[in-house]
């Protein structure tokens, strides 16, 4: 059955309840069709009227229910003084304070309702209607004609807190001369209408329409944004929707700029039956190209197209998309164009599967660079022939193809213990090999991010663990792995002279271990403490092909205590560590019943024989800034604590082994107490020449929300290097938000981005009204 409107629904109600009574006492069949309609689609449903007074006049064939009445019917409660059927002129009437709550939870009131039996003609005074989309809709006067229905000296609004305070304006209405329903159309259109802020008028509108609320997609015009920068010029994006049936749809933007000229947009969206997609285009014939010069934004022509997808092939597997082209590098930050994070643009095609104790996952990926290039003085580069770090970065991004991930573990007890296994295989190439210098002796020496050519690598890693309960309470977990991979090189930089010259390389590395653990239980009347030394001892054969073997997977090396324990450090693949290591550590945990939370860990690994994995550089050096690369590592500790009370405090650290200095460290905090609200986050690695990282790097980013008043909040945010003493990001803002209404101005400058790039300096203005639509001033200020 389709839906009806508010008004239709209202006149059902109230004839289907006092139409089963009237029939039910003998009356004359002329309400017989409503009856039926009532009864349709429930026939078996009970009726319960209750009134003071019940009387039929013969004379004029009328019937009514005065005095309190009240109607219960199919989820239909309906409260009126009285509720009369005049049969003559086939007309029911209801007086004094209707009321009907429907069981949807939409509430209906009106002070006097007028229906013909027909339902297609009806009249009501003092109407409101307050639904279940949080939605009022009021008017002094309405009348229905067929599936029109007029409401005059109408004001609509999406405050749904109102009902709680009735002697308080709402947030926002729209008052309107007449607001006409097409239940056919299913829209609202505001006829001299004029919007009302805070209980005071702050602008006359034109006409305007929009879809029923109950309605999720309807074509049409959506809500307008503003946008400013010294850049583009002064624009208004109009956009434009466009159902396309069901399950498709078309969005069209045209944004006409003072300086650059038509922007223009469209968004295509389709739905299937196992999954939907989009593909979305932009572009723009530039008046003024020089305006961006000498970037890559310097051209007449500037566009970008993307689309993404995702199916399910069953509830296990799926497989999806996810792509972007662009002319030049700078289109989509310059044009405030989604799909990036300004640095990077991935491409992805991927399938993926997903079992009970298992998972499939092959990509193919590509790297669109959003920034161009620039000369670094923070990293060494490595000389001639290699280009200079920041430059030809597009070439220096890899194209993979593919990476395939399986993994899972055997369903069941392997010598009583857990049976793992993962296989895994990458395949990518590069167009320009990726060269920084690392200090050595006071010699530069070239380190490798990527090389010129073809590499590809098949790996597979199977590994068994037991946990064994011991007296006292002693955990003991033996576990034994194996790591098997076949590389495939084909260097084509005849620079890169460090590679090895086989074609294929095949290293094999077992391994085998016992992990210790000692917990100590101490119970108080606060909470519960737990006191739990932790030793483990891994043996490995020595790593082969360190140096001559590319790296790509396995370059981050963070120590920390997250990876204090297990048997490698490594991130990926590309690298396993091999030989004799011992990782010892002390873990406590203390836990409040009132919720509070303290957990503290601090370990050191040790090397006692065969090849140190993490001394020895490969082509990147990444280990040298590990903390790992001697016989003692540094020693690591992380703190983790939460009051349940609004407090919560991260903190990780990296202590040289000799003097305990700090070699990284990372604090985060976040912070909610009465009204405000903030978040601080300190980081600071050391410097390491022999990565080619000349200076040391210390940042503090915090921000902070503090609300002034019941809907007004006042936020801002700030990224500081402390190393430089210099702002990277501030900003500052003020925003209101309730149930109905959300507003927001804010002030940014960002400095990130290529050490080229001006300051970008943004005033963004943002109006949110629910049911109505967004809309946005983003103001650029660039240098």
């Amino acid at each position: 059955m389709a839906r009806r409107s508010l008004l239709t629904r209202l006149a059902l109600s109230l004839a289907a309840a006092a139409f089963a009574v009237f029939g039910a006492l003998g009356v004359a069949p002329a309400h017989a069709q409503l009856y039926d309609l009532a009864r349709e689609s429930d026939p078996d449903a009970k009726m319960y009227l209750e009134a003071d007074t019940l009387t039929y006049e013969t004379r004029t064939d009328r019937v009514t229910a005065s005095g309190n009445v009240f109607v219960a019917y199919r989820g239909y409660q309906v409260f009126a003084d009285t509720i009369t059927y005049d049969q003559r002129a086939k007309v029911l009437t209801a007086n004094g304070g209707v009321r009907v709550e429907e069981p949807g939870g939409n509430i209906v009131m009106a002070a006097r309702l007028r229906l013909a039996d027909d339902l297609a003609v009806g009249f009501a005074e003092g109407i409101r209607a307050d639904t279940i989309f949080r939605t009022r809709l009021a008017a002094n006067r309405a009348e229905r004609q067929n599936d029109v229905t007029v409401f005059e000296d109408a004001a609509y609004t999406a405050c749904y807190t109102c009902r709680n305070r009735p002697n308080k304006a709402p947030t926002w209405v729209i008052k309107s001369r007449t607001i006409t329903y097409d239940e056919s159309a299913r829209t609202l259109r505001f006829e001299r209408p004029q919007f009302d802020l805070f209980g005071n008028t702050v602008a006359v509108l034109p006409s305007f329409s929009i879809p029923d609320p109950t309605l999720r997609r309807k074509s049409g015009l959506l809500m307008p944004t503003a946008v400013y920068s010294n850049l583009l010029g002064f624009g208004v994006r109009v956009p434009y929707f466009q159902t396309l049936g069901p399950s498709r749809d078309l969005t069209v933007g045209v944004t006409p700029l003072t300086r650059q000229g038509v922007l223009g947009d469209a968004t295509y969206r389709q739905r299937l039956a196992n999954g939907a997609f989009e593909i979305r285009a932009a572009g723009i014939n530039q008046l003024d190209p020089n305006a961006f010069a000498p970037g890559s934004g310097d051209r007449d022509f500037r566009g970008a197209i993307s689309s993404a997808g995702e199916f399910y092939i069953n509830p296990r597997w799926r497989y999806g998309w996810d792509a972007l082209a662009s002319t030049d590098r700078r289109f989509l930050s310059n044009y405030q164009q989604p799909g990036s994070d300004d640095l990077t643009a991935p491409s992805t095609l991927y399938l993926t599967g997903l079992g009970e104790r298992n998972f499939f996952d092959a990509r193919l990926w590509a790297f669109r660079v959003l920034q161009d290039d620039y000369v670094s003085g923070n990293v060494l580069s490595a000389g001639a022939p290699f280009s200079r770090v920041g430059t030809r970065l597009q070439g220096k991004q890899a194209y993979v193809h593919p990476v395939i991930d399986y993994e899972g573990v055997y369903d069941g007890a392997v010598l009583g213990g857990e049976f793992s296994y993962a296989l895994n295989t990458t395949w990518l190439s590069r167009g320009e090999t990726d060269a920084f210098g690392a200090l050595r002796n006071g010699i530069v020496t070239p380190r490798f991010r990527g090389v010129e050519g073809t590499f590809g690598r098949v790996s597979a890693d199977v590994a068994w663990r037991r946990r064994i309960m011991a007296p006292l309470g002693q955990v003991l977990t033996p576990f034994a792995g194996f790591q098997g991979d076949v590389f495939s090189i084909d260097n084509r930089d005849p620079n890169v002279t460090v590679l090895t010259d086989e074609d294929f390389f095949a290293r094999a590395i077992p391994r085998a271990g016992l992990t210790y653990r000692w917990p100590w239980l101490i119970s108080a009347d606060w909470g519960t403490q737990v006191f739990e030394p932790i030793g483990e001892i891994i043996f490995a054969t020595d790593e082969q092909g360190i140096g001559v073997l590319p790296n790509e997977d396995a370059q981050s090396v963070v120590f920390d205590d997250t990876n204090l324990f297990g048997p490698t450090k490594f991130s990926g693949y590309d690298r396993s560590a091999g030989g004799v290591r011992a990782n010892v550590g002390l873990r406590y945990t203390a836990q409040t019943y009132s919720g509070g939370f303290l957990s503290a860990t601090f370990g050191q690994s040790y090397h006692l024989a065969g090849r140190n994995s993490y001394r020895d550089p490969d082509i990147l050096d990444s280990t040298s800034l590990s903390g790992l690369d001697t016989d003692r590592s540094d020693l690591v500790g992380g703190l983790y604590f939460d009051t349940n009370g609004g407090l919560a405090v991260t903190a990780k650290a990296r202590f040289d082994d000799k003097d305990f200095r700090i070699r990284r460290t990372e604090i985060g905090a976040t912070a909610r107490t009465g009204p405000l609200s903030s978040q601080l986050t300190y980081a600071f690695v050391g410097q390491n020449p022999e990565l080619g990282i000349i200076d040391s790097s210390e940042e503090v980013y915090g921000s902070a929300s503090l609300r002034l008043l019941d809907n007004v909040r006042l936020f801002g945010n700030l990224r500081y290097d402390i190393s430089d003493s210099e702002v990277i990001r501030d900003g500052v803002g003020i925003a209101y938000d309730d149930d109905a209404l959300s507003l927001s101005l804010a002030f940014s400058e960002d400095r990130g981005g290529a050490p080229t790039d001006p300051v970008d300096r943004t005033v963004f203005f943002r109006i949110g009204l629910r049911t109505i639509g967004d809309g946005a001033v983003s103001t650029g200020l660039d240098d």
